[in-house]
């Protein structure tokens, strides 16, 4: 499923340390710095950014650009609030790294030593997982992001499905992305505290950095006066609105909200080894650790940037020689990042109100330039092109008619055959549904429409304001010719997730199955049905029963059997008095005793 989420907190780059001082001062680093700024966001097509950067302990430019909101005018300002989006990973594990300060919590302890409900699906990473591991992106489950990107379920609720996700790796074997394990990292922190993970973070964080105004809800961040509004590109590069996403159920992998400001007090304390005021507030050896390579990521697009690890909630690498450590966080209407030169005391905090846009990636690489006395990279420039030949090759396929669509077909089924909610144990319930003839899907509580694209083959319009944009799905028909299952490739690192059609509820309710039960002779054996208390219709033959799986009509699947299928039969006064055994052939019993 093509959700338009950006990659949802997904990250910038790489990390960590250098060699003295930053060797240019600031005053004489930072002149012209206003202007390419602003010719960059006009460049680029961004609203707007706010900009915090941090040496030796002290800020040194703080300033907003550009508009917080377009069309009331209103300009980009230090204290202007925004989603920092997947940059709340940090926070994540530096609030763990408060509970091993405190000897509550052990990096390298299987997970279940706290939480022994803890279940993943796969059991040597359920049994092995570290906390460690889950702030890694090494335990081998890819992304899985649509099972909880716009969904209302609570985070105990998306916790307890963990184990119906499939695996792509073995754990610690290949990094893999992955938000919910940092939402299962913030549940743990939660748990042990005694607390919420919110209510963590606040306390370890927050409030001995002075981040008053920072907060973890869409509700807090609209309240607040100076708060930015998000934007995106669409389809012609226009420049149109795209409301921030809650991703409150989610949140320690990345609900944070904040500004320049507040985030200048977070790069301080880190860069100082964890103090901030005269006061502790993480340990010197887990700020390292934060910083040292946990796992291999892989190679950049660009030859000044070193071989990139991941450590512990940062990217970890090096920029022309220079080691640092940085994160990025993208989601609808917002794209941030936080890059650290360790080593040289300078902290860089980026903010921007679009999509996707890429001057959050280059811009702190053209000021670590800037403060080191280097010849500019033109990473800004760079990063930007990267943007535009990404949308440019959309556009080119678009033109040519690039397509995998085989025209020519039609589907197996009336359309209507299609509508009916369909389950998955992992990602829930989608809905397929009819109006107009035309076939519409909604997960989440994202809807779009569907067309035909090829045989039984469905899918979503070109619309960068559907966040189901171009999602394709497949119906299955079963060995009765029903439409029975809905395949949706929702993480490409697997298989297509496959949805079972639901029956119609009323064929789970008692009334309409205790007319069923009864004996009835097949093939000279009598079959007994009978109606637990559990409300499971069973079919039993010499003593061995079957639970029968509502399909249709008065037609049950027998659970556990691959294509036997058992249909009660009605006399002419609509009374059940026979059934139908549907295998390789149909055999019909007399009538019911």
């Amino acid at each position: 499923m093509r959700l338009r989420l950006l990659a949802p907190f997904a990250a910038s780059t790489l990390s960590a340390s250098l060699s003295l001082a930053a060797t240019r001062p600031p005053a004489q680093a930072f002149q012209g710095l206003d202007a390419f700024i602003e010719k960059a966001l006009a460049d680029q097509k961004i609203p707007g950014a706010t900009v915090g950067v941090v040496v030796g302990g002290e800020v040194v430019l703080l300033k907003g650009y550009g508009l917080a909101d377009r069309d009331g005018k209103r300009a980009m300002t230090p204290d202007t609030l925004m989603p920092i989006a997947s940059v709340t990973k940090q926070f994540t594990v530096a609030a763990l790294g408060t509970l091993v300060r405190q000897g509550k919590l052990d990096w390298d302890k299987p997970v279940r030593d706290y939480m022994p409900d803890f279940r993943v699906g796969d059991d040597v990473a359920t049994l092995r997982a570290t906390p460690r591991d889950l702030v890694t992106h090494r335990i081998g489950l890819p992304r899985h992001d649509g099972l909880w990107f716009g969904s209302t379920l609570t985070r105990e609720q998306i916790y307890q499905r963990l184990p119906h996700l499939p695996f792509s790796r073995d754990i610690r074997t290949r990094y893999q992305y992955n938000n919910l394990m940092y939402m299962t990292a913030g549940l743990l922190g939660g748990r042990i505290n005694g607390t919420t993970w919110e209510q963590l973070v606040r306390g370890a964080l927050f409030e001995p950095l002075g981040m008053k105004r920072s907060s973890f809800s869409l509700k807090d961040l609209t309240s607040d006066a100076d708060h930015a509004l998000g934007y995106q590109l669409d389809e012609k590069r226009a420049l149109i609105r795209d409301p921030f996403e809650s991703a409150e159920t989610m949140g320690p992998t990345g609900s944070i909200n904040s500004s320049a400001r507040e985030m200048t007090s977070y790069l301080r304390m880190m860069l100082a080894g964890g103090t901030f005021g005269g006061k502790r507030v993480l340990q010197a050896s887990d700020v390292a650790a934060m910083m040292q390579p946990n796992m291999p990521v892989g190679p950049s697009a660009f030859p000044e940037f070193g071989f990139g690890n991941y450590g512990m909630g940062l990217f970890v690498g090096t920029y022309r020689g220079i080691e640092y450590a940085s994160h990025g966080g993208n989601m609808p209407g917002a794209a941030a990042t936080v890059v650290m030169v360790p080593r040289e005391k300078i902290g860089i905090v980026v903010l921007t109100n679009r999509s996707g846009a890429r001057l959050r990636d280059g811009l702190p690489f053209e000021i670590v330039d800037r403060l080191m006395g280097q010849t500019s990279a033109n990473m800004v420039a760079r990063y930007a092109e990267l943007e535009a030949k990404s949308l440019a090759g959309e556009e080119a396929a678009k033109s040519a008619g690039v397509s995998d669509q085989v025209t020519g077909t039609k589907p197996a089924h009336p359309v209507d055959a299609y509508a009916a909610d369909y389950e998955h144990p992992g990602y829930g319930t989608v809905n397929v549904g009819l109006k107009d003839g035309r076939l519409s899907l909604t997960y989440n509580g994202f809807t779009t429409p569907l067309d035909h694209w090829h045989y039984e083959v469905f899918r979503a319009p070109d619309d960068r304001k559907n966040r189901l944009e171009q999602t394709r799905v497949q119906f299955g028909t079963d060995l009765e010719g029903q439409v029975s299952t809905l395949n949706v490739p929702l993480e490409p690192n697997v298989p297509p997730t496959v949805f079972t059609r639901k029956a119609p509820a009323e064929m789970t309710t008692r009334a309409f199955l205790e007319p069923l039960t009864g004996v009835y002779e097949v093939n000279g054996i009598d079959a007994e049905v009978v109606l637990r208390e559990d409300g499971v219709l069973q079919y039993g033959v010499l003593g061995r029963p079957r639970e029968l799986v509502p399909v249709r009509g008065t037609l049950f699947r027998m659970k556990d059997l691959s294509g036997v299928s058992v249909e009660f039969l009605k006399d002419a006064a609509g009374k059940v008095d026979r059934v139908a055994i549907h295998s390789d052939g149909s055999t019909i019993g007399p009538r019911k005793k």
